[in-house]
């Protein structure tokens, strides 16, 4: 008896441990995803700066590269990681759709809006897409707004007209205004496709979704930027731009979509929202070193209403259907 008691509480205690790993692995696979969609806004109006390669060049080469890993990646990872799944026919014009929002117009308007704006600005708009989701699902699907989502709604957009009001043109940002809101359309493209086209990830694996959508983004969005592709003198880049392009590519688009899906089997969806809040922070620490962005009282202020408001909507979406 004395045997299988400790056996007993040996084996609660192992399974303990496992499930605080593996939450320990959400959390860290979260935290790098997050790291590096916050550095990824200085990093790439650092490229811009220089010079060296356009806006429409520079997320061309984010699209088409990433397309690229994910299609080598399905070749040497084992099926349990890279499931060899079919798209049916009835589901190809949507994942067509999907691709064009989440990948084409997301990341092909945010990078632009990176050229006109601020990189701090680029990454608090990239808070608002919670917010957004639920007015589109609240309008679209009938989804009840509770009164903390209203809050949340309407401190939110205070802080976007404070942050695009606000703003004035200066070496870093030429035209923030535009740059503001090219940002602000990617994130409303994201809740598009939060809302109208999330029903694909129910029917297939993350991985199999993001290799097809980045291929056929590359195939429809590459072509767009072709001429300025061509412009771009590769042998003559910078060390640093081909590091930064590598940063890119590598860890803000392919290991970060790959560490999301993850995170989500491990931990639940209001702790993988929270950590979207970080991203504004780390952005603002790299912009401030890079010397890419400036931090002042309003954009403190426009920042804290924007996430307050996205903190609201999530209280707001955690309530009980009886509230």
């Amino acid at each position: 008896m004395e045997t299988q008691t400790i056996n007993g509480n040996h084996t609660a205690k192992s399974g303990f441990s496992v499930r605080n790993n593996n939450r320990k692995q959400g959390h860290l696979a979260l935290l790098l995803a997050n790291i590096a969609w916050g550095l990824m806004s200085p990093v790439s109006k650092n490229i811009l700066l220089q010079g060296e390669i356009s806006p429409l060049a520079l997320s061309a080469v984010r699209i088409g590269g990433a397309a690229l890993m994910f299609l080598i990646l399905n070749l040497i990872l084992p099926e349990s990681i890279a499931p060899r799944e079919k798209i049916a026919p009835p589901d190809r014009l949507r994942l067509l759709i999907a691709s064009l929002l989440m990948i084409s117009a997301n990341q092909g308007l945010f990078i632009l809006g990176i050229g006109y704006t601020n990189p701090i600005d680029c990454a608090v708009m990239s808070s608002t897409t919670p917010m957004i989701t639920m007015i589109l699902a609240a309008i679209a699907l009938h989804f009840p707004i509770t009164k903390w989502k209203m809050a949340g709604v309407v401190t939110g957009m205070a802080g976007v007209i404070l942050l695009v009001g606000g703003n004035r043109s200066g070496a870093i940002a030429s035209n923030p205004l535009l740059g503001d809101s090219l940002c602000l359309a990617a994130q409303i493209c994201a809740a598009v496709y939060y809302v109208y086209l999330i029903g694909l990830t129910k029917r297939y694996a993350p991985f199999t979704l993001m290799k097809w959508m980045l291929f056929i983004s590359a195939l429809t969005y590459v072509p767009c930027g072709s001429l300025q592709l061509a412009n771009v003198e590769w042998t003559d880049l910078s060390s640093s731009t081909w590091l930064s392009l590598a940063f890119i590519i590598i860890f803000s688009t392919c290991m970060s979509y790959l560490a999301i899906p993850f995170a989500q089997r491990l931990l639940k969806p209001t702790v993988v929202s929270v950590y979207n809040y970080l991203q504004p922070v780390f952005a603002a620490i790299a912009a401030v070193w890079l010397g890419v962005g400036e931090f002042g009282w309003m954009k403190i202020c426009a920042t804290v209403l924007i996430l307050s408001g996205v903190i609201l909507v999530n209280a707001g979406s955690n309530e009980k259907s009886s509230d």
